[in-house]
């Protein structure tokens, strides 16, 4: 087994985005890797991350896109700020993981973005809520939205 995939290395320290300690890395996979905190027998926590959530490193340890205030988001029907990246006006609007390294690379690094404008592009119109519930409930699938929870 290798130590390190992905840019990531096995016992690498891990944080969120709010710089709360996740654990270490334990196990990579094809696809994600494991994070451990904790004891072994006595309160030991264990999340799988994947890849593509991973941000960039800050102070030698991994960042990735995870934060407290998102779960809130999630509970409250919403969709977290931490999935609304704003793109500096040399980016474009929509791109790859690869083609936004450097943007998750400033992000990790604690640096906002600048949302500047770009010439000749119109300023987008807010999404609705009703658009952002049923994009929530659908998971972003393509096909349509079942009916709304009832109370």
């Amino acid at each position: 087994m290798t130590d390190e995939r992905n840019g990531v290395r096995l016992g690498q320290a891990v944080r969120d985005l709010d710089g709360r300690p996740l654990g270490r890395v334990d196990a990579l996979y094809d696809w994600g890797f494991r994070v451990v905190k904790g004891f072994p027998i006595l309160f030991r926590q264990e999340q799988v991350l994947r890849y593509d959530e991973v941000r960039g490193e800050r102070d030698g340890a991994l960042v990735v896109a995870r934060s407290e205030a998102a779960l809130l988001q999630l509970a409250h029907g919403e969709i977290p700020d931490i999935w609304r990246v704003p793109t500096p006006r040399a980016f474009p609007a929509a791109a790859t993981p690869s083609e936004a390294r450097d943007l998750f690379a400033e992000l990790a690094a604690g640096r906002a973005a600048s949302a500047a404008p770009r010439p000749g592009v119109p300023e987008p119109s807010p999404l609705p809520a009703e658009d952002e519930r049923d994009y929530v409930r659908s998971r972003g699938e393509s096909f349509p939205a079942g009916p709304p929870p009832q109370p």
